[in-house]
Parts: structure tokens; sequence; C-alpha cells
């Protein structure tokens, strides 16, 4: 198999332009782009294992936002002693596969060729290392930690 440069055909990328769709791109597209980008060069399923790493990190966003409220709301119904333990757990997961859900549908691959074509060649690429981008889910557990020992303290 021959290795291009180019990110998308040029078949895609003309059909791209005279369609002359306008899309917002958020701090998550770059995410995935830098994602997509190094999954397809190992021959994965890209699409499928950027949303699933971007879900991953979604859900653990949503755990520290959890323990947060119910530092700041108590006594209201928010509260985790009105639950079980599984029923904590079920929500977790829930909320997990609907991000992931979320962001399947969100990155189709006309949005998925246009983001390619946005960040090609992007200033980020050289700035941000790809460690950092990798590590993700754990840099985001790590520092949910950290936030978590100071309001706790």
């Amino acid at each position: 198999m021959r290795y291009r440069k180019e990110t998308i055909s040029h078949f895609a990328r003309n059909n791209l332009m005279r369609e002359g769709r306008k899309y917002r791109y958020y701090f998550f597209d770059y995410l995935y782009y830098r994602l997509y980008v190094v999954y397809r060069k190992h021959n994965e399923a890209a699409r499928l294992s950027a949303c699933l790493l971007l879900g991953m990190v979604s859900m653990i966003i949503f755990f520290f936002f959890s323990i947060f409220f119910n530092k700041a709301l108590t006594d209201d119904w928010f509260s985790l002693k009105n639950f079980t333990p599984i029923q904590i757990q079920s929500i977790f997961v829930g909320v997990g596969i609907l991000c992931f859900i979320a962001l399947f549908l969100r990155y189709t691959r006309k949005r998925t060729a246009a983001i390619l074509l946005k960040y090609k060649g992007n200033m980020w690429n050289k700035i941000i290392p790809a460690w950092m981008i990798y590590c993700s889910p754990l840099l985001v557990f790590l520092i949910g930690i950290g936030i978590c020992k100071l309001i706790y303290n």
C-alpha cells in the first residue's frame, strides 16, 4: 500500500467545497482530528475508535461534575445518598453510551472530511504534544482527582 500525504480524496474535497457547508469547529473536533489521523495511520477503525475515546473522556468529566454537584447540593434530591451503587454505575455507563452515540452521529464522513481539511497543517499540531492527546482520559481523571482533593479539604 502506498502512503499518501493527502488526507482526503480529490473528489471528496471538491464535493465539500462545492457544497459550501459551514461547520462550527470546537476543541473536541480538534481532538477528534488528532485521534482520527493516528488511528487511520495504524489501519484501525478510525471513526469508531476516536469516538470511543472521546466518549470515555466525556464520561469521566460527567463523573467529576457529579461529585462536584454532590458536594454543592448535599441535601437535595441529586445527592448520592438517594441512589444505590448499581444505579450510579448504570447512570455512568448510560451517559458514556449516550456520549458515544452522539459523537458517532456527529462525525459523519462529510464532517470528518471538513475537519481533515480544516486542521491539516494547523499550528496546534506542533504546539500540543501527541502524548497529551493520547493520554487524555488519564489526564482528565488525574486532574479531576486533584480538583476533588481541593474541594474536600
